[in-house]
């Protein structure tokens, strides 16, 4: 589950209103030895008296270490689709980019390889990394053949991944495929089902769609469930660089099975997370993370209603709690006071948005946009999809102006909205701009921010 730390940033109070005092500052930030977090509000001012909408940031990142024994260790399984289809470049790519995400592991790490068409292979069960020429020797040997049985492969590296799966290892699958699941179930609600499922027991999907045949939805919905990451290759030769920053990250957990718990204050409502599930119960917000890296931060977001009128403006809007687990140690928790600056000015509430914010805000808000209009294709509303995609990369332009946000990320969106608006009549090049699609709407490997 996704989750938000706000900080509600508001300027001094005016005229009769004392001023807050400065001990309750507007963005709160802590640090522990293993994770830094920080809680901030949309703005750093709201309207006194009034009742407004802002949004809650939580910031978490973990503390990078170049020194192996320091990190948290890793069980991992690579799963690599050798149907028919990757014949070639591709199952030679795939093997170039396994060896080498063997390479990047130590003793310390658990890892195995499972191959798959129509039947599944462990060809390398679960074991420690102590010589990784074993490994290459089996990689080396993998040819393609048959169909794709996609869904039984992953349940196989969930085996795998059990047999030295402890609180103190994270725990990823990363699977590669290039085609249909077209072996046992193959609709993509059987692949959410199975990475809530995953997720919720700790264990990570990263998946990787090769070329233009293999279904986005299934792949991308596996991967966001269970709080991996999901990346197109467009051409074989693009697995060895996603390989490469997939391998940067999941070597640089810092902490895992994280739990969020807001709880807002009077006068304070939850209304939605954005990007990230999370449970709302009356005042309190639980989200959750399978592993937190150090390098990629987490931006946790939630829109709340604030009714200033009703809120003490002397006592925080919300406390954040985290509670986490360490590459070594018990559980750990850290606290955050989430403080707010009311203000008369209207003026000065509107120019009081912080930009950083408001960027992960667009962009999430147009993800949920783009999805509605890939439905609309989907559905087969071609003129109305256009509309959609358009009007979404308005949209984002329009945004980005009114909050002074000039993000190259939230640039490449609009246009990804536009190419696929341009596309969507032409099934070949709207097949390309649905996947790219799909990878602007999931957690990607290399990116800064997961959301």
């Amino acid at each position: 589950m996704k989750f938000f730390v706000s900080r509600l940033c508001t300027a001094a109070l005016i005229a009769a209103i004392p001023v807050v005092p400065a001990a309750f500052a507007t963005q709160a930030s802590g640090t522990s030895d293993t994770i830094t977090v920080d809680t901030s509000l949309s703005q750093r001012l709201l309207q006194t008296g009034t009742t407004q909408t802002v949004y809650l940031r939580i910031a978490i990142r973990g503390k990078r270490t170049e020194e192996s024994h320091a990190r948290t260790p890793g069980n991992i399984a690579l799963v690599i689709d050798r149907s028919g289809s990757m014949k070639g470049a591709k199952i030679e790519k795939a093997r170039e980019a396994a060896r080498m995400a063997i390479n990047r592991l130590d003793p310390s790490d658990h890892a195995s390889v499972v191959i798959f068409d129509h039947q599944i292979e462990a060809l390398v069960p679960a074991r420690r990394v102590k010589h990784p020429e074993y490994f290459h020797s089996a990689i080396d040997h993998i040819r393609a053949r048959g169909r794709t049985a996609i869904f039984a492969a992953v349940e196989e590296a969930v085996r795998q991944i059990k047999r030295y799966k402890t609180p103190h290892r994270f725990n990823r699958i990363i699977l590669i495929s290039d085609g249909l699941a077209n072996v046992g179930p193959r609709e993509p609600h059987y692949f959410q089902e199975l990475g809530e499922k995953l997720g919720n027991k700790g264990i990570s999907v990263s998946t990787i769609g090769l070329g233009k045949g293999y279904n986005e939805d299934l792949m991308a919905q596996l991967a966001a469930a269970s709080d991996g990451n999901h990346a197109f290759a467009r051409t074989a030769a693009d697995l060895t660089k996603i390989f490469n920053q997939e391998f940067d990250e999941v070597l640089s957990v810092s902490a895992q099975d994280v739990e969020i718990i807001i709880q807002t204050r009077d006068g304070v409502t939850p209304l939605r997370s954005l990007g990230r599930k999370s449970s709302i119960q009356g005042n309190t917000i639980r989200m959750r993370l399978n592993q937190v890296y150090g390098t990629a931060g987490h931006a946790l977001l939630l829109a709340l209603k604030v009714d200033a009128a009703r809120v003490d403006p002397g006592s925080p809007v919300a406390n954040v709690s985290i509670r986490y687990r360490p590459a070594k140690g018990e559980r750990r928790t850290i606290s955050r006071a989430v403080n707010a600056r009311y203000s008369h000015s209207a003026e000065d509430v509107r120019k009081s948005h912080e930009a950083g914010i408001m960027e992960r805000v667009i962009e999430l808000q147009a993800r949920e946009r783009a999805r509605r209009a890939v439905k609309l294709r989907d559905s087969g509303k071609i003129e109305e999809a256009r509309k959609a995609l358009r009007g979404n990369a308005e949209r984002l332009k329009s945004d980005m102006r009114r909050y002074g946000v000039k993000s190259k990320r939230v640039q490449s969106i609009v246009k990804n909205n536009e190419a696929a608006a341009a596309s969507v009549a032409n099934r070949a090049r709207w097949n390309a701009s649905r996947k790219q699609m799909r990878e602007d709407l999931s957690n990607r490997q290399g990116a800064p921010v997961k959301y």
